[in-house]
């Protein structure tokens, strides 16, 4: 554990597969976060206590970990939100600062979720539940219901059926993610925050498949492209009794947007949007869960930024990891530890930078990859 305050100390709880991120937001927003991950970082070490879950007892291993620190209030990021019965037993002993396994049983629905933008007038792929005949299809993709960052999306074609996966038209465009907050002003249920372009399968990061690997912000929408993203937060806000912060992901193409995915808590594009915006979204995630209240307005933008992630394309045993210190707008995260294993197609590390626009962030970040990716043979 760190030892720049003690658990005692800790006013809140962050929780889930990766939480570097998660954490770091709240530390600018003046909270002392315990963490509880798979990886507890150097990083995330160095500035806050924290614990890390052994892969093989994910995630229910995560229920004797927090058993064992103070009942804080809990925030949860990527991962969590597909096991609502276990939310539903952390939420016995702590408050969930976000949303429950009620409103999670039911948003991970991916039916209940096109049925509800397709009534708003809004675009869906097409979605068919599997082993309906659909898989000799081509341009089909087979998703698990329950999974996160593009984790296990394969062909439908090479997929076995399963009632745990479903079925989804593939839509060629330009994958993208928008962070909301939910609220319950009588204006509006939900306020959209940005969007952001997404990284997916980048083979220059050493991902394959449909692996999310980044974020680059903000994406810029036309009027009716923007429009339309709104009315996809303000619905599922509303249908679902969706609480505070919550991405919406969707393929941006000629014709407009096509929605993809909830995910229905702290996203992985969150960090992008603050640095993005010079705006911290913790005290407004607070405020939305517990009092319902939204900003009176989305953030102005100051710049462009982009996240990556570098993934192993062979084992690693790390001797050293590149610094944290930034250097002309560039910056590493999710550092692990000198020594650490790290298997074939595991993360390595996030590599973080800001430019004058998208091209610039995009350019930088793969000068950061092929630089880093030598440093590491």
């Amino acid at each position: 554990m760190a030892t720049l305050y003690n658990t005692e100390e800790a006013d809140v709880i962050c929780a889930g597969a990766s939480v570097r991120s998660l954490a770091f937001s709240c530390l600018r927003a003046g909270l002392r976060p315990v963490t509880c991950d798979l990886f507890y970082d150097s990083d995330l070490a160095a500035r806050c206590p924290g614990v890390k879950i052994a892969s093989s007892s994910w995630p229910e291993g995560i229920l004797s970990t927090l058993e064992r620190l103070p009942a804080l209030p809990i925030i949860y990021s990527g991962g969590l939100e597909n096991h609502p019965g276990l939310v539903r037993r952390l939420q016995d002993r702590h408050e969930i600062i976000g949303n429950n396994a009620e409103v999670l049983e039911r948003a991970l629905d991916p039916f209940t979720l096109s049925g509800f933008l397709e009534a708003a007038g809004l675009r869906v792929p097409e979605t068919r539940r599997a082993g309906d005949g659909s898989t000799c299809e081509s341009g089909w993709l087979s998703k698990p219901i329950r999974s996160g960052g593009g984790i296990a999306i394969e062909s439908a074609s090479k997929a076995k059926s399963s009632q745990d996966r479903y079925l989804q038209r593939f839509v060629d465009g330009t994958p993208a993610s928008a962070l909301f907050l939910a609220g319950e002003n009588d204006s509006a249920r939900s306020l959209l925050l940005g969007a952001t372009e997404q990284l997916i399968g980048e083979s220059w990061l050493g991902a394959t498949g449909f692996t999310w690997c980044g974020n680059l912000g903000p994406l810029k929408l036309d009027e009716e492209p923007h429009r339309q993203v709104a009315l996809g937060g303000e619905t599922v806000a509303r249908e679902l009794s969706l609480r505070g912060l919550f991405g919406l992901d969707f393929v941006l193409t000629n014709d407009g947007p096509v929605f993809i995915e909830l995910n229905p808590r702290y996203t992985g594009s969150t960090e992008i949007i603050e640095r993005c915006c010079e705006f911290d979204v913790i005290p407004h995630h607070l405020t939305a869960c517990r009092d319902g209240e939204l900003p009176p307005a989305a953030p102005a933008v100051s710049k462009a930024c982009a996240k990556a992630i570098l993934f192993a394309e062979a084992p690693l045993e790390l001797t050293a990891v590149p610094g944290c210190e930034e250097e002309s707008g560039s910056s590493f995260a999710d550092l692990p530890r000198p020594g650490e294993k790290i298997e074939i197609g595991s993360p390595v590390l996030t590599m973080l930078t800001a430019r004058e626009d998208l091209a610039k962030c995009r350019s930088a970040l793969k000068r950061m990859a092929k630089e880093t990716r030598s440093s590491l043979r």
